[in-house]
């Protein structure tokens, strides 16, 4: 229990801290391999996290999610609210991955996408070698925050040791989620925010973290078809 309560805290206090101490340096950084050398650093935390956050609550207990009978019949299949998430799900996916999925066959939605990202150019990949770690980043966002953020924070939130309802569980474990990414500003904030609540639901209507696990994956590599490669210095 002491663990959990130590990597709840490492998720709310020290990894905005890390990013408030980390981020600036990034930015004013000329070395031309720094973002490799970050994109590193946030692989082994993620791990570290991950692994950690899957042996305080269960290797195979972390993929599932524990309801009571009646719990969260507002998100079983066929009612309304159920429903309507679902569709909404379906929208965001689709308003998310369109773009990448023209920008394939369109240079200038790509240089559009390019123009539009500057400003987390800091972190976003640009040459060809960046682009291949961003794979590492993008598999492990999709396996290690699904694992630390909806496993491990929902169980948390929801068993031991504030029993807090499905539904409360979901809205903490999402805000601590966009608190994660203040990085990208309070708007950037707030929209993961969002997005990490949908990914909530995803794991409790499908009852598995393999749903979330994939999508967030996928939602992140969409960035390899939208920018093109050295987007960083055009225009510059």
């Amino acid at each position: 229990m002491i663990l959990q309560h130590v990597l709840v805290f490492f998720l709310i206090v020290v990894t905005p801290l890390w990013d408030w101490y980390e981020i600036p340096r990034l930015k004013a950084s000329t070395d031309p391999g720094k973002k490799v050398r970050f994109y590193g650093k946030i692989a082994v935390a993620s791990w570290i996290c991950a692994v950690l956050a899957a042996l305080t609550v269960g290797a195979m207990t972390v993929f599932t999610i524990p309801r009571t009978p009646g719990e969260g019949a507002w998100l079983a299949p066929g009612s309304l609210a159920g429903l309507f998430l679902a569709g909404l799900t379906a929208g965001l996916l689709i308003v998310i991955m369109l773009p990448a999925v023209l920008a394939l066959w369109s240079e200038k939605i790509r240089t559009k996408a390019g123009r539009a990202a500057k400003k987390l150019a800091f972190i976003l990949p640009s040459t060809g070698e960046e682009r291949r770690w961003w794979w590492l980043v993008c598999l492990t966002a999709g396996i290690c925050e699904e694992v630390v953020y909806r496993g491990f924070l929902l169980h948390y939130f929801h068993t031991l040791p504030f029993h807090l309802s499905l539904m409360w569980a979901m809205v903490v474990s999402s805000v601590i989620f966009g608190i994660g990414h203040l990085y990208q500003g309070v708007a950037g904030g707030v929209q993961t925010a969002v997005i990490g609540f949908v990914f909530a639901a995803m794991f409790v209507m499908t009852g598995s973290l393999v749903v979330p696990i994939v999508v967030h994956a996928v939602m992140d590599l969409r960035v390899l078809a939208m920018l093109p490669v050295g987007f960083e210095s055009e225009g510059a």
